[in-house]
């Protein structure tokens, strides 16, 4: 549209436009453009981002008084240089042709990336991945739980699986997933699929089994404190791996919330209050937003590390007991092998020796303390969980001959085993002992008495004895280990004198090995009991920790963006979401103040008290204040976004609708472009008009809004109601429309009837109506119109196209329809008066109507209008509307805001039902109309053909017959015809009942 600066333009020519360039400086004169006629100015003005606006005038120099005459020339800027118009840039087919194919080649490489991510995401890849997961935490406790050392390799091969399934993950998330590579997640996922390494029995035995190699460094508790260490941090690395539970479930969590969209009930009468709130418009509040996305994954990322912090850290600041002092097993590892070298160099006799060495296995019993204690009340081995299994000698540089020589002198004869054997069942089945060291098997007695030959080789060191589990024993030894390294790294630890010299311990030295498999399944179950526990410790604690800011703050956020959302989508549901809002307001009202089964029992036995305690604590506890929430400023905001959209819906109807949709999309700027270009739009437009206004003004003044908001109120109400949208108030006159667009013949025939019957109601309920009867008796209203005046409205109405968007500049704007259409309707209203009724159509509105309807309806002319290429038939809908009577209520309702959602809810539900096709709209609100049969009632059969004979010789030229006829029906229906009134006074003034010679039966009013 072109604006004040463009008509200036208009009168003079030419004008010189200067436009900056990139930088920001003028053109030079030979950029500049000139423009010969406002036409090339308005096009080039009239797009977006090329508005004109007037910045100067250029005044005259003296140089200009040489030159033909000065014309003063309004200097204007155009804010963009795009603006201008430039030659057309010609795109070889070749460069075309690549250009498609890369945009061919993008738009394969985005689909293969949303299939991907959409396969990733789906419930088959989900459930292997949290499978794989619950396996990479639990599988390495699991396998030293309920496995020995040769099902390792079968471990490995799943932890293989494992490692490559989570590589692939990150890789292909990474590419498919946006904000994961180099993030938080990516991060994790890559520090617990490293760890995984760590599982591999290979890498493991490597970083633990030292106790075979000790070399210069080997000292009694040196390896297993390290191993220790090692196997804390692997499983702290290990719990790592809970963030990929963690995180599937909450996104599985947030993909089943966006699929809930059930719509709830909505109740035609709700005083009822025990329903839930209508989800219709709540039904994207599940959809996770970016701001609780990011708050998520801000608290999951701190509450994660501050778990793994304090598991890796806090075992660094304690103290263990277990190095504090000399064990039994480092104390007697000592004893024996000095009593072996006294023995071996003749000091002492060999039964000293033997005693001393089988107090050792005995003390340690790994019988025993596999099978428990034979009573609660007695001590035995089964209170450690590491026991003796192999016994014998290791050295660096000796031979298998040396080394059989010290193990041939070492072995037990056979009489004094079974001596101490005795004596130790002795001591079992005494119940005064209070340490019981059990008894050996028999076949494990072979093995300490006969050769200690097993030989073992590990890392340079050569060790040679024997073992107590070398042979199954049926319920006690089921898995047979000949050489230490048949169990794991950590099933097992060597004990070896201390008290030696180091030349000493690198020729030969005396070795004892414990199987400490009670241990460490003991620490498996514990560790898998752990890693449950930790799962549960960060879901509770994510949880928790984002609860507070969830309910005060991300919830609040969320139902705001989701209600702004919903406005953007659809500025008209505004006042469906304030209804819900109101809705729920009620609700809790209502559920506030009653009072539970629980309260009403307790109440009833005078125990109403432990109840309300019980609230009160409840409060407490959640940190509510009662109706104090609702003062929050979130909760402030929420509703004046409510408000704000309500009113956006009011102030700009369904023709700013779009207006206001296309501002709220626009996301990358807080700019507002009000000046949006409009739409044509296929419609009926109605014109309705407050009869004798200016007269109501003078005679009511202040009250004259109150005057006429009464009135707009029966008129938007029963537009609204027959699926119309008011539009614009100016003063006396209402523009309404019903739109057209994307609707069937048969849709199109219905809504035309609606239309027609929404403009009998009105004239029927502004005259039959209490508030509105009440003007009749107002003394000025009387003394300017006559004792008989009372409220009355016009109505015209057409049906055609008309451009729908806003009218204004930047400054104001409203939202309204331009096209002689709607001069059209106006017209016909204003003809109202020239044939003395109430409602006129055009024939393009009647040929929309049902056959039931428009046979209902008397043409009376056919006229050259303006606005309107071609003569026009005319229709009056015959009503009487001074035979209503005004009707009385027997209750008088007060009306708030409660009453007014009520009557909005029944209007609603009356709307959806005329639409439907449920009802019969000519035929319920004509034909069976109670009020529309009073007004009709004077208009008979045969008014109507009469009528029409003389209609027909009027259009026809013969208007001798036609005044005849006419004259007849003028006053046949007790009062005054208005249409035979206006055709009679048209053929006697000027033309005396005379048809002019060209007549074809059309005029011009």
């Amino acid at each position: 549209m072109a604006g004040p600066a463009d008509r200036q333009l208009g009168q003079d020519s030419p004008h010189e436009i200067t436009t900056p360039d990139v930088g920001g400086e003028a053109l030079k004169d030979g950029q500049r453009q000139s423009f010969a006629s406002t036409s090339s100015l308005e096009s080039r003005s009239s797009e977006p981002g090329q508005r004109a606006s007037f910045t100067s005038f250029s005044s005259p120099t003296p140089d200009d008084k040489d030159k033909a005459e000065h014309v003063e020339k309004p200097t204007f800027r155009i804010s963009q240089v795009s603006a201008l118009p430039t030659k057309p840039t010609h795109v070889p087919r070749a460069q075309r042709m690549l250009l498609k194919q890369e945009k061919e080649r993008k738009m394969r490489k985005a689909r293969c990336l949303r299939s991907l991510a959409v396969c990733m995401d789906g419930p088959y890849m989900t459930a292997l991945s949290v499978s794989l997961t619950f396996w990479a935490l639990l599988g390495d406790d699991l396998r030293i739980l309920t496995t020995d050392k040769p099902a390792d390799q079968w471990f490995n091969i799943v932890t293989i699986v494992c490692l490559f399934f989570f590589t692939v993950e990150v890789v292909l998330s990474s590419l498919c997933k946006q904000d994961y590579f180099l993030g938080f997640f990516f991060s994790l996922d890559c520090i617990s699929t490293a760890s995984l390494v760590l599982d591999l029995t290979w890498v493991a035995d490597t970083l633990v089994s030292d106790d075979m190699a000790m070399g210069e460094q080997a000292r009694s508790g040196r390896t297993a404190r390290l191993g220790a260490s090692i196997g804390r941090v692997v499983r702290v690395l290990r719990l790592i791996r809970i963030v990929k539970l963690y995180k599937a479930m909450y996104e599985k969590m947030m993909a089943q919330k966006d699929k809930k969209t059930g719509p709830g009930t909505d109740e035609d009468d709700w005083d009822n209050l025990d329903v839930e709130v209508d989800k219709d418009s709540s039904q994207d509040e599940g959809r996770e937003s970016a701001v609780g996305k990011k708050l998520v994954a801000i608290t999951t990322r701190r509450v994660i590390l501050l778990v793994l912090a304090m598991l890796l850290c806090m075992p660094a600041f304690s103290v263990t007991n277990s190095h504090n002092m000399m064990s039994s097993a480092s104390f007697g590892a000592d004893d024996v092998f000095e009593y072996f070298r006294r023995m071996k160099a003749g000091s002492i006799n060999q039964t000293l020796y033997e005693e001393s060495l089988l107090k050792y296995f005995y003390y340690h019993n790994w019988f025993v303390g596999n099978s428990g204690c034979q009573t609660e009340e007695q001590s035995c081995p089964a209170m450690f969980y590491a026991h003796t299994f192999w016994v014998g000698f290791a050295g660096r540089d000796v031979t298998d001959s040396d080394l059989l020589t010290l193990t041939s002198e070492a072995r037990i004869r056979p009489s004094v085993l079974t001596a101490f054997d005795s004596q130790s069942k002795g001591a079992w089945d005494d119940a005064n002992s209070v340490y019981v060291t059990g008894e050996i098997p028999e076949q494990v007695h072979k093995r300490l008495t006969g050769e200690w030959d097993i030989k073992c080789e590990y890392g340079g060191w050569l060790h040679m004895g024997t073992s107590l589990l070398a042979d199954s024993i049926q319920d006690t030894v089921n898995y047979q280990v000949r050489c230490p390294d048949d169990l794991r790294p950590q099933e097992r630890f060597t004990v070896r004198p201390s008290l030696i010299t180091q030349d000493q311990f690198d020729s030969w030295h005396l070795a004892f090995f414990f199987d400490s498999r009670p241990f460490v399944k003991l620490e498996s179950q514990n560790n898998m009991m752990l890693t449950f526990f930790i799962c549960i410790v960060l879901t509770v604690a994510s949880m928790q920790f984002s609860k507070d800011s969830n309910v005060l703050v991300l919830q609040p956020v969320e139902s705001m963006i989701a209600k702004v959302n919903a406005i953007r989508d659809n500025p008209l549901a505004a006042m469906k979401i304030a209804d819900d809002e109101f809705k729920g307001e009620e609700i809790k009202k209502h559920r506030q103040n009653a009072k539970s089964p629980l309260e009403s029992a307790l109440t009833r036995y005078h125990l109403g008290f432990l109840f309300r305690c019980s609230r009160a604590f409840m409060q407490w506890w959640s940190g509510s204040k009662g109706g104090s929430d609702a003062m929050m400023e979130t909760a402030v905001l929420e509703k004046t976004i409510i408000k704000l959209g309500s009113l956006l819906a009011l102030g700009f109807g369904e023709a700013g609708a779009s207006i206001v949709a296309d501002n709220m999309k626009g996301l990358d700027s807080a700019g507002v472009n009000a000046m949006v270009p409009g739409a044509r739009v296929d419609c009926i437009i109605g014109s309705a008009r407050i009869r004798d206004f200016s007269t109501a003004t003078e005679v009511l003044q202040g009250k004259v809004m109150t005057f006429v908001n009464q009135i707009a109120e029966i008129v938007h109400g029963l537009v609204n109601e027959f699926h119309g949208a008011p539009n614009k108030n100016s003063g006396d006159r209402f523009l309404l429309i019903w739109r057209l667009g994307g609707l069937t013949a048969d849709q199109q025939t219905r809504l035309a009837d609606m239309a027609m019957v929404a403009f009998v109601r009105i004239l029927g309920c502004c005259h039959n109506n209490k508030i509105l009867a009440d003007y009749r008796t107002h003394p000025g209203l009387i003394q300017r119109l006559g004792a008989n005046c009372r409220v009355n409205l016009s109505f015209g109405l057409h049906s055609g196209w008309a451009i729908e968007g806003a009218v204004g500049s930047e400054f104001k704007i409203d939202a309204s329809y331009l096209s002689p259409n709607v001069s059209i309707a106006e017209s016909l209203e204003a003809a109202t008066k020239v044939y003395n009724v109430s409602i006129i159509a055009s024939d393009a509105c009647i040929s929309r109507c049902s056959k039931a309807l428009s046979s209902k309806c008397r043409l009376v002319d056919k006229v050259q209008m303006k606005g309107s290429k071609v003569p026009l038939n005319i229709f009056v809908f015959d009503l009487d509307p001074l035979s209503l009577h005004v009707r009385e209520f027997s209750t008088k309702i007060e009306w708030n805001v409660r009453q007014r959602f009520k009557a909005r809810q029944i209007l609603e539900v009356a709307k959806q039902k005329k639409w439907s096709g449920e009802v019969d709209i000519v035929k319920e609100y004509v034909d069976d109309s109670v009020d529309v049969m009073a007004m009709r009632k004077a208009f008979t059969t045969e008014f109507m053909q009469l009528f029409n004979m003389g209609y027909q010789n009027y259009s026809q030229g013969e208007w001798v017959v036609a005044r005849r006829l006419l004259k007849e029906t003028q006053v046949m229906l007790g009062f005054q015809d208005g249409p035979s009134g206006a055709l009679l006074s048209f053929m006697e003034t000027p033309y005396q009942f005379e048809a002019p010679p060209k007549w074809a039966g059309v005029r011009s009013i």
